[in-house]
C-alpha cells in the first residue's frame, strides 16, 4: 500500500507521519519510510546545492533555471519510484510529485510568458507511469498559521515576497491534489494539521481501513 503525503512547510505533515509511524512500530507492521529530501539517490549533490541556494528552491544564478531545476527533481523523482516499485506492505512516501508540481509551477509561470506549454507536459512527465497511489493524505492548516510555524521554525521573518510565494504553493498543491484525486479517483485524506495527534492518527487508519474494505469488495466483484 502506497501512502503519499503532501503539505507545506508548517502544516503538520510531519507529525502526522510520526503519529503512524509510531503506531506502525508499536503494532510491529513493517513498512517503509520514503523521504524525498532524505532518500539517497545520484542526484543528491545537484538537489543539496540547489535547496542551499534558496529555501524556496531558485537556484542563484544569472540565467534562467527552472527548466534545468524541474527536470533533475523529475529524474530523482522516477529515480526513487522505480527504487520502490516492488517494495510490498506499506510505503509511506514524505512529499511526492505533487510538491514538485506545487514548488515549480510558480517559478516556472515567473520566468516564461508561455509557461504552460512546458509545465502541461512537465505534469505529464512526473505522472508517466506513476505508482499506484492508495491514499493520498493532505495535512493544512490556515495559511498565516503555515507562515507562523515556518518563521519559528526556521528563527526568522519571512518578507512580503516570500510570504506571497507560500500563499502560492499552497493554492498550487491544493489544485494539483483536486485534478489528480479527480482524474484518477485516488482517496484523498483532508487532514487538519491542528488537531490532537492522536486524532489525526486515528483519522488515517480509518482512510487506510476503507482503502482495504474498497480494495476487497472490488476484488470480491471481479471474482464473481
Amino acid at each position: 500500500m502506497n501512502i503519499v503525503f503532501e503539505g507545506v512547510n508548517g502544516s503538520g505533515k510531519t507529525t502526522a507521519i510520526n503519529g503512524l509511524i509510531k503506531f506502525l512500530n508499536k503494532k510491529g507492521v513493517k513498512y517503509n519510510y520514503i523521504s524525498d529530501l532524505e532518500t539517497d539517490t545520484p542526484l543528491n549533490s545537484v538537489l543539496q546545492k540547489m535547496f542551499s541556494d534558496s529555501v524556496f528552491l531558485e537556484l542563484n544564478q544569472e540565467f534562467k533555471t527552472s527548466l534545468f531545476e524541474s527536470l533533475v527533481l523529475a529524474a530523482d523523482h522516477h529515480y526513487i519510484q522505480e527504487m520502490h516499485r516492488k517494495d510490498k506492505g506499506i510505503i509511506i512516501y514524505d512529499r511526492d510529485f505533487i510538491s514538485v508540481l506545487a514548488y515549480q509551477k510558480d517559478i516556472i509561470k515567473k520566468e516564461y510568458e508561455d509557461w504552460e506549454n512546458f509545465f502541461n507536459p512537465f505534469r505529464e512527465i512526473m505522472t508517466y507511469q506513476l505508482k499506484n497511489i492508495d491514499l493520498l493524505c493532505y495535512v493544512s492548516v490556515p495559511i498565516e498559521e503555515n507562515i507562523r510555524r515556518t518563521e519559528v521554525r526556521d528563527n526568522r521573518k519571512f518578507s512580503e515576497e516570500e510570504k506571497q510565494i507560500i500563499i502560492n504553493l499552497k493554492n498550487n498543491m491544493e489544485e494539483e491534489i483536486e485534478n489528480f484525486c479527480r482524474k484518477t479517483n485516488t482517496p484523498c485524506l483532508s487532514i487538519d494539521g491542528r488537531a490532537p495527534a492522536e486524532d489525526i492518527t486515528r483519522q488515517i487508519l480509518n482512510g487506510i481501513k476503507e482503502v482495504k474494505n474498497n480494495s476487497k469488495h472490488e476484488n470480491k466483484e471481479k471474482t464473481m
